[in-house]
């Protein structure tokens, strides 16, 4: 009598989750992709090699040549990559190895290349700014990181500044606009400010209301201001002059509006006066902007730059760098102030 055998039947295959085999690919991905990333510096040095030492012995040039002929066809059949891969890196180790240029010039390219760019990008496209002093509160405070967009109107020619200069400017700031610019006088630091007056326009002041009448128009138009019924104080330190911290200063908040534009500016509780020499009106020139600090009562502005003796509230184009964008950082006399970080300019 036979004697039945039992047998396990095997388990079934536990089908494979589509993660598993989305990662599965993924890794199958990333090693090609890193095979194919070594295999092409590789080839490139060689290329390099065979460019630059028309005395290398014929074997080697001959081995070289095959092993790029081979890599180039797989790259081209989308083929895997092993094995070519590992033949470069064999030539560059082995028969190539004394035309190799150091393993550090790689590093040093790189550096040069980035810092390149990074000095592009200042020179050309954004510059970082700390703001020194109280002239824009409340829209800025002292000690806010912000950063400046030099590209919004126009190509500046960089390290100019006695006279500044540009390749071309393709647009003008508008009424409102905080810009940082060149200090006029003797060009010699950079401010910041806001736009109040255009080239053309005709500027006069009456009780905290700033009044224009563009170009070629008959009709004051006003800044208007709307005075905010909040609690005003503000802290303030001159960094140029190493000043110490001052305790909160009462001021009057108020609201101002151009067009679609809104921002807010304050006034001391006792009031400082124009100099006596200002103009009650005055017409900005055809290349020049009217600029004015949010800190009314304590800003250098265009209503107090006096050149021999009189006004000349001008501040041209050529000396404006940028419009200035967000916080990016906002360190204060108690730590670091996390609200406005990354906040806009407004």
């Amino acid at each position: 009598m036979s004697r039945k055998t039992s047998r396990k039947k095997a388990a079934p295959e536990k089908p494979r989750s589509r993660l598993s085999l989305w990662w599965e690919r993924f890794g199958r991905w990333r090693t090609h992709r890193s095979r194919r990333k070594g295999g092409a510096e590789s080839a490139k040095e060689i290329r390099r090699i065979l460019k630059k030492n028309a005395d290398l012995e014929a074997p080697a040039r001959r081995d070289a040549e095959n092993a790029l002929r081979v890599w180039d066809q797989l790259v081209l059949e989308k083929a895997d990559l092993t094995a070519a891969s590992s033949e470069l890196a064999r030539l560059l180790e082995g028969p190539l190895v004394s035309r190799r240029r150091h393993p550090a010039w790689g590093y040093v390219i790189s550096f040069l290349i980035a810092a390149g760019f990074a000095l592009f990008l200042r020179a050309f496209v954004f510059e970082p700014f700390r703001i020194p002093s109280g002239s824009m509160i409340p829209t800025l405070q002292v000690g806010d990181y912000i950063y400046v967009n030099k590209f919004v109107y126009g190509l500046r020619i960089p390290f100019t500044s006695d006279p500044p200069r540009h390749f071309v400017m393709w647009s003008g700031p508008a009424r409102g606009d905080v810009v940082v610019f060149i200090e006029p006088l003797h060009n010699s630091e950079d401010w910041i400010k806001r736009v109040i007056g255009l080239p053309g326009d005709t500027i006069r002041f009456r009780d905290r209301t700033v009044y224009y009448r563009p170009k070629g128009e008959t009709e004051w138009k006003a800044v208007h201001n709307r005075k905010l019924d909040e609690p005003c104080s503000y802290m303030d330190r001159n960094e140029k002059l190493n000043e110490d911290w001052h305790p909160g200063r009462p001021c009057e908040l108020y609201e101002e509006r151009i067009g679609g534009r809104t921002w807010h500016v304050i006034y001391d509780l006792a009031p400082r006066n124009l100099p006596l020499d200002f103009p009650s009106e005055w017409e900005v020139p055809s290349h020049c902007v009217f600029v004015m600090g949010d800190n009314r009562d304590n800003s250098e502005d265009s209503r107090f730059l006096m050149k021999d003796g009189e006004p000349a509230p001008c501040v041209p184009l050529e000396n404006i760098k940028g419009r200035a964008e967000f916080i990016w950082l906002s360190p204060g006399p108690d730590g670091q102030r996390w609200g406005r970080i990354f906040s806009g300019v407004k």
